[in-house]
């Protein structure tokens, strides 16, 4: 998510994604729904190699990757995890805020989260440490894993004290 956060952003910017020849997997942010035109410049991701998950689930390979959207209610969230989920895959599920992990863990093999930016500058990064659980990294619960990136751009300002940008690569192979 937030892979868009302001409404001059220009969107032909996304055209890297076109030299990428595998599936790019996406869900929305909370910066989406903040810029004029959301739906018009979301609809374009699909000229960019770019798919929204929006509330569903696609199956690759021995995965069932379910993408969660970032405006509904941690209930409906909650809804569509179990209305996508699969026992017989490895689920994956993709969703910004990490708020819904306990409640899914026992069930979900890997969450994948941002948000947060792992509170990207002090005093904030004290203040998100007080509304999320999950700030950052990698967290484990039997057989289940959390990982909550910082990501790779920021917020509001420009700059990062405390924390950094980053890009994650998982290899998922079976045992």
């Amino acid at each position: 998510g937030d892979l868009i956060d302001s409404s001059s952003f220009q969107i032909e910017n996304l055209s890297i994604f076109k030299k990428i020849n595998l599936p790019i997997y996406f869900v929305t942010g909370n910066h989406e729904y903040y810029i004029e035109n959301y739906k018009k410049k979301l609809n374009k991701l699909s000229q960019f190699n770019i798919k929204i998950l929006k509330n569903k689930s696609i199956d690759f390979s021995e995965m069932n990757i379910i993408g969660i959207d970032e405006n509904l209610n941690t209930k409906d969230q909650l809804e569509v995890f179990k209305k996508n989920y699969n026992t017989s895959k490895f689920n994956i599920t993709l969703v910004h805020k990490p708020l819904i992990w306990d409640q899914i863990k026992n069930k979900n093999e890997l969450m994948l989260s941002g948000h947060t930016h792992n509170g990207q500058i002090f005093p904030f990064n004290k203040i998100v440490r007080l509304k999320f659980k999950y700030v950052y990294g990698l967290y484990e619960s039997q057989h289940s894993n959390l990982y909550v990136s910082s990501g790779c751009a920021c917020w509001g300002p420009k700059m990062r004290l405390g924390s950094e940008n980053e890009i994650i690569q998982f290899n998922i192979c079976k045992l």
